[in-house]
């Protein structure tokens, strides 16, 4: 039986709580780049999320993740590919219109407007809606006037989904 002195053993332990805590924050550092999501764009009020990558439903006013490829989005965000945050304002079997304004609405409740032209000069396209929003659809939006969302590119297909999100802060 080996025997150790309070101060083997005490260094023992502490070299042992060392590698734990080590251990321990390489696990949490590698698998919270996967549940975290910081936005940096003022699209929406909140920047830090929880994010959910297999979620069983998303509806009305939940934060939600995709991807969205288009070529009119190279024109405007200077890139063809981008993940993007947004919050559900109107889902699919809800009815979305548009008045002569460009002012959006779900079932009768204000959402957004729609602009012109970007911060940067670019003419934005034009998405006109009145119907109700078909199955697997739904259309989302920022809460900052200068989002890019459904507004401009129209509805969006809930299989571009990546994940919901949680507003954290």
């Amino acid at each position: 039986m080996l025997k150790l002195s309070s101060l083997e053993a005490n260094r023992l332990f502490k070299s042992s709580r060392f590698w734990i805590l080590i251990i321990s924050l390489l696990a949490v550092g590698t698998a919270l780049p996967y549940k975290i999501s910081v936005t940096i764009t003022p699209s929406l009020t909140k920047r830090v999320f929880w994010i959910n990558h297999n979620p069983d439903h998303v509806g009305h006013g939940d934060y939600v993740l995709f991807t969205y490829r288009n070529e009119t989005i190279a024109n405007i965000l200077g890139k063809k590919n981008e993940d993007m945050m947004k919050i559900i304002g109107c889902d699919e079997g809800e009815t979305l219109t548009v008045d002569e304004n460009k002012n959006f609405y779900c079932n009768g409740e204000y959402l957004v407007t729609a602009k012109d032209r970007s911060l940067k000069g670019v003419p934005l396209p034009k998405f006109f809606y009145n119907g109700d929003i078909p199955a697997g659809f739904m259309f989302v939006m920022g809460q900052h006037k200068d989002s890019y969302d459904s507004r401009y590119f129209g509805l969006l297909e809930k299989s571009r989904v990546i994940a919901k999100a949680y507003p954290i802060f």
